[in-house]
């Protein structure tokens, strides 16, 4: 069992990115099973604010520009990571959190699918779905749940 009280929470972000057919991206990260997808986002480095953290991560995730942040959530996703992950990041990257905390932001994409070029390094699929198809796919602990908030909160 870790001693999580002198971890801190490792800041990131996440974006709900809808389309011209209102439709909402998700994507499946490299090293997750077949059934896990989630906002598109990352972690926010030294210097940056959450802002310009979200947009560097699209593009980075995505290979797209034709973004704009419309909203920021008043509403953060903040999470426990489970043992093992917090073990592997520390062993890996010599990071030491105990979860993270998600700003979350709404985006228009205003490009066409052509324009995504997904890093493979990061990123193995993307799709856009109806929002009332979202629990099909958020099975995290608590996923669905802080989505509709989430969701709520930009009134969609």
């Amino acid at each position: 069992m870790i001693d999580r009280k002198n971890l801190k929470y490792r800041q990131s972000t996440s974006a709900i990115i809808f389309n011209k057919s209102n439709k909402i991206l998700i994507i499946k990260k490299l090293n997750w099973k077949e059934n896990e997808w989630d906002f598109p986002g990352g972690g926010v480095d030294v210097g940056e604010t959450p802002d310009i953290s979200i947009i560097r991560e699209l593009n980075e995730e995505l290979g797209v520009n034709k973004l704009v942040i419309l909203k920021k959530s008043r509403l953060l996703d903040k999470y426990e990571w489970p043992d093992d992950v917090i073990i592997d990041r520390s062993q890996q990257k010599n990071e030491n959190y105990r979860g993270q905390e998600r700003t979350q932001f709404l985006v228009k994409f205003n490009g066409n699918n052509k324009d995504i070029k997904i890093n493979t390094s990061e990123v193995i699929e993307y799709k856009w779905i109806k929002i009332s198809d979202l629990e099909k796919y958020f099975v995290f602990p608590n996923q669905f749940e802080k989505a509709k908030k989430v969701l709520n909160d930009f009134k969609l």
